[in-house]
């Protein structure tokens, strides 16, 4: 049994999960499900994490372990992969990183036009969400001792700050990222990450459903 990483066909939770995933050089193979589920999925992914509520997206190792709900998921590949600093300033560091591109990821959400977002929703996430989340990362990025959010080495900070810019951000309002030039750069260098170049080449990625200027309305 190889490593199975459950969840749809798409970017959304499960992008920078597959993202860490990579980077850390740990091989898995993506089982899809519909969207949204049928009871049978519900009822397999129940077998397998156990909670009654949610489970995925979910990481089920080939050792017998299994890894639920996305926040404990990442954390938990940064782990085994080495991409957890072990500094106590760092750690919080990364957390307090982690709860930004979540705040900037709940924001996107909200900006979906499929699932109800106004007009003036998304003009407002376009042009107030977007720069001042973007300004606040960018202001943590140049304070950084490197070139990456904690000093010279990637961490799960960079790979969840990354997928909430570009995923819910920058992918979607093209041009956004206009005037952020250090977090432009910055993108750029997580994409060099040789697990993540090579991953975002396989047929696997370009299959996923990928947040576009659509969800915007655009």
């Amino acid at each position: 049994m190889t490593n199975k990483f459950h969840y749809y066909a798409a970017t959304g939770r499960g992008h920078a999960i597959r993202l860490a995933l990579s980077a850390a050089n740990i091989p898995f193979e993506d089982e899809y499900a519909n969207f949204p589920p049928t009871a049978e999925a519900k009822d397999l992914w129940r077998s397998i994490g156990k909670n009654t509520t949610t489970n995925v997206p979910m990481l089920q190792m080939a050792d017998g372990r299994v890894f639920t709900q996305s926040s404990a998921v990442l954390r938990a590949v940064a782990r085994i992969g080495g991409l957890m600093p072990t500094d106590e300033g760092e750690l919080y560091l990364t957390d307090k990183l982690l709860a930004d591109a979540e705040d900037l990821r709940g924001e996107g959400y909200k900006s979906f036009v499929a699932w109800g977002a106004t007009e003036e929703a998304v003009e407002a996430f376009i042009n107030k969400v977007l720069p001042l989340h973007f300004g606040n990362l960018e202001r943590q990025l140049k304070e950084s001792t490197g070139d990456y959010f904690i000093g010279d080495s990637l961490t799960i900070a960079d790979i969840a700050c990354y997928d909430a810019i570009t995923n819910f951000g920058s992918n979607r309002a093209i041009g956004s990222l206009d005037g952020f030039e250090t977090l432009k750069a910055w993108v750029d260098k997580v994409e060099s990450n040789e697990g993540i170049k090579n991953y975002m080449a396989t047929e696997s990625f370009a299959g996923l459903w990928k947040f576009g200027p659509d969800t915007l309305g655009k």
